[in-house]
């Protein structure tokens, strides 16, 4: 038998940087998420009594659901500030910001004293952090999923665009296991008193791992090329303004971001949160709901790259349009099997909407920002369009659930129809998008440029070349 030949000391050194690329962004990502749905966990879970008791559960729970949603506030100013880092100074010093940001104001949140202890200025002090933490998350997703596409071979520009996601919901794994860990070992009185502080404060052992792993990374290839053109050029910079040129240029590409990601990440917290109060007043314990939000993360993490895998191959629409369709199809069936009186019924609920409604749509998510826009204000469209379609579509969809259960009388169907509407708009958005699969990044730059405010059916039929 021949023997293969051996790889080159430049391919073995390329693999070898784009392995610790997506260890970096995995990692990365996961650690960072880790604190944004620990938030989630406990805002479902134990905040509505800790920090905003009433004499109406129910006004108990949209209060603290609505401090979930106000983290989203704070989400587009993060991506206008770290979105501006990362395009003139670099991805890699904006990543790195954006972590410290929210492993500091999570770890800060185990330690506010309770409604009991000091009053209003709990649930004042909360917010505050909520709101800090939430600008740090305005830049993590899109920064990561950048990160990855910028390093990754053209033909796989889907996957390594997937990895962000994928990280993401390995936190979701980290915070529900955490929490589970949690109230196994302590009373039902034990963790409202102090067991649910403790995995806030191991946020910052998982922030000082993260933080490791990415300032060992160099900046991205794309990036770098860009500075190189802009002095080339005798440019001041990459971009004066990121976000000057962006809205100037590609505000129609900024809409269409806005309603591709509207289902995704509406989604994303309905099962997260919302699922977890319905499954209560269902008759589960919360040991179901948390397990629920672990068995979700490992599908998401399974289905991510699976998707970002069939965009390389049949394109990113297609794959989008899948995950809405599945999306509206599940709506229904999700309520009747989580309502169910069987456990078990319930996490496979949790479990297939993760993993099939949002996890399709989330695998080719990073991919679709990152081609979108030019080198030059990448970061900041994909970070600004994601961020403020999250304000519009996902920080209020666990408060918009629950009031529309209330107002049915606690009947799910209307958060049904809710979902179909929000996978409505995800599917018309991404059949109105340009394909980008296969074209190298610096003629999607040329095309962003040529075509201000830019047309799919222009943006397709342009013919960009292979390098």
């Amino acid at each position: 038998m021949a023997k293969h030949a051996e790889a080159s000391p430049a391919a073995t050194q390329e693999r070898g940087v784009l392995a610790r690329v997506a260890g970096a962004v995995l990692l990365g990502s996961a650690l960072e998420w880790y604190d944004y749905f620990l938030y989630g966990t406990a805002a479902a879970l134990v905040f509505n009594e800790v920090f905003f008791p009433s004499q109406s559960a129910t006004m108990s729970l949209l209060l603290s659901l609505a401090t979930f949603g106000v983290g989203f506030v704070a989400r587009p100013i993060g991506a206008v500030v770290f979105g501006h880092i990362g395009d003139k100074f670099g991805r890699k010093p904006a990543l790195v910001a954006a972590l410290m940001l929210m492993g500091v104001s999570t770890t800060l949140m185990a330690f506010i004293p309770s409604h009991a202890s000091i009053g209003l200025a709990a649930p004042a002090i909360l917010v505050l952090l909520r709101l800090v933490q939430g600008a740090g998350a305005g830049a993590e997703y899109s920064g990561a999923a950048i990160f990855g596409v910028e390093y990754a071979p053209e033909n796989r520009r889907g996957v390594y665009g997937a990895i962000g996601a994928s990280g993401a919901y390995a936190g979701l794994v980290l915070s529900s296991a955490a929490v589970l860990l949690t109230t196994a070992l302590t009373t039902d009185a034990q963790f409202l008193a102090w067991g649910w502080r403790l995995p806030f404060m191991a946020s910052i052992v998982l922030i000082g791992l993260g933080m490791w792993m990415r300032l060992r990374l160099e900046e991205t290839p794309a990036f770098e090329e860009n500075v190189q053109d802009s002095r080339d050029d005798h440019a001041d910079t990459p971009a004066h303004s990121p976000l000057r040129t962006l809205l100037r240029t590609q505000w129609r590409n900024i809409l269409l971001v806005m309603g591709m990601v509207a289902a995704p990440l509406a989604l994303s917290y309905v099962y997260q949160v919302y699922a977890l109060a319905f499954m209560a007043k269902a008759g589960h314990s919360p040991e179901v709901g948390t397990a629920s939000l672990v068995v979700a993360g490992f599908a998401v993490m399974l289905t991510a790259p699976l998707a970002g895998l069939a965009s390389d191959r049949w394109g990113r629409r297609p794959v989008l349009l899948a995950g809405a369709v599945f999306a509206a199809a599940y709506a229904f069936p999700f309520f009747w099997l989580a309502g169910s009186s069987n456990p078990l019924l319930a996490i496979l609920a949790v479990g297939i909407a993760q993993g099939g409604s949002v996890g399709i749509m989330f695998g080719v998510q990073g991919v679709i920002l990152a081609e979108l826009f030019a080198t030059e204000t990448r970061y900041s469209g994909a970070a600004f369009s994601r961020e403020v379609g999250a304000v519009v579509f996902g920080g209020m969809a666990p408060f918009i659930s629950v009031g529309l259960s209330s107002a049915a009388g606690g009947a799910s169907w209307p958060v049904g129809l809710y979902v179909i509407g929000l996978a409505a708009i995800t599917f018309v958005a991404g059949y109105l998008a340009p394909e980008t699969r296969h074209r190298p990044l610096d003629a999607l730059d040329k095309v962003a440029k040529q075509l201000p405010a830019n047309r799919a059916d222009e943006f397709d039929g342009l013919e960009v070349g292979a390098r």
